[in-house]
């Protein structure tokens, strides 16, 4: 579906939710509770009762300003603020350089590694070579500093344009890919040691 036709559907939800219809709520919520929930989870580094906490508020806080709510951006680019917005103040509270937990950095979940297919045999050797650097990945980009780690999570996995994400930021679209290449850069610094021949 166009992304237009998407924003139009939104659009009607948030009218029929600012008229207080809580089905159009449980709809809403619908459409966008993996999108919330997954980059929640990213951003905060665990997936307990703190990313489910911060999801209901994040929809709590869209029901409340639907009445309200001018259409001046897209919805789904309102949403992600609104996420943005309570992700780095639970961050902020609770320290942006928390540990990670290694819950959000396990394996890939059984149900999409079916919807992939079958992957090409490997060895135990190279199997754990893999794991051990997607792991380092994930690691990485969780101890980014926060605009850094949501540029990222926001380009590669709800792959948005720069402008979108400079709206949901704050910040120019040039300031959104000036995000990005510091991640990249900061994330080579990082996995170095998996690019460096032994001498």
């Amino acid at each position: 579906m166009a992304a237009n036709q998407e924003n139009e559907i939104d659009q009607a939800l948030i009218l029929r939710m600012g008229q207080g219809n809580e089905e159009a709520l449980r709809d809403f919520i619908l459409r966008y509770q993996d999108r919330v929930y997954g980059t929640v989870a990213k951003m905060i580094g665990n997936t307990g009762p703190d990313v489910e906490d911060l999801a209901q508020q994040v929809f709590l806080r869209i029901w409340k300003a639907a009445p309200r709510h001018r259409a001046e951006a897209k919805i789904s680019t309102w949403v992600m603020t609104v996420t943005r917005n309570l992700v780095f103040t639970f961050c902020t509270s609770r320290g942006s350089r928390r540990e990670v937990s290694d819950v959000v950095l396990d394996e890939e979940p059984e149900e999409l590694r079916e919807k992939r297919g079958p992957v090409t045999e490997r060895s135990p050797r190279e199997d754990l070579s893999g794991k051990e650097l997607v792991h380092a990945v994930q690691l990485a980009c969780a101890h980014l500093p926060m605009k850094q780690r949501l540029v990222v999570h926001l380009r590669q996995h709800e792959e948005l344009e720069f402008a979108e994400i400079g709206e949901i930021l704050g910040i120019s679209e040039l300031g959104a890919k000036s995000l990005m290449f510091r991640a990249r850069e900061n994330l080579k610094i990082k996995l170095s040691e998996f690019f460096t021949e032994p001498s």
